[in-house]
């Protein structure tokens, strides 16, 4: 089961898998289809089962932050707090995902406070290392146009 292979909810109780499961939906996704577009209503978080998934923030130029694979999550936007989805999700491969809707996540996690305080103490260590990632790719591309 997905849920056992995700960082995010290592550790919790059987009966809180059991709920968790319940609003899980799973879609497969074509290579080249996009999940969600940078500006979309961030209303859903996904998990990846299989398959590739890069995240693409555009400006002056479009910069591909991250590559995600088996186990990562994207969509953690819906979950912080954020009305709208920071970067484009697009599958470089037949992908396999999960997809959480962020109203039925936030009602399974109040059910369960304690189980939801680490839920949250984890998604922070995902966004942080994606921070450092999208930090370090920076750094990179601007030494490189020196």
């Amino acid at each position: 089961m997905i849920i056992q292979e995700v960082e995010l909810f290592d550790g919790f109780s059987e009966e809180m898998e059991e709920d968790l499961v319940k609003i899980m939906e799973s879609i497969s996704c074509n290579s080249g289809d996009v999940i969600f577009k940078k500006g979309d209503p961030a209303d859903n978080l996904y998990l990846l089962q299989t398959g590739a998934i890069t995240l693409k923030v555009a400006g002056t130029k479009t910069m591909t932050l991250l590559a995600v694979r088996k186990g990562e999550v994207v969509g953690w936007s819906s979950l912080a707090g954020r009305d709208t989805y920071s970067a484009t999700a697009e599958c470089t491969e037949p992908s396999k995902l999960i997809k959480i809707n962020k109203e039925a996540l936030d009602k399974v996690l109040r059910r369960y406070p304690s189980y939801g305080l680490l839920f949250y103490k984890r998604l922070a260590g995902v966004i942080g290392e994606r921070v450092i990632h999208a930090y370090q790719m920076i750094t990179k591309t601007l030494e490189e146009n020196k």
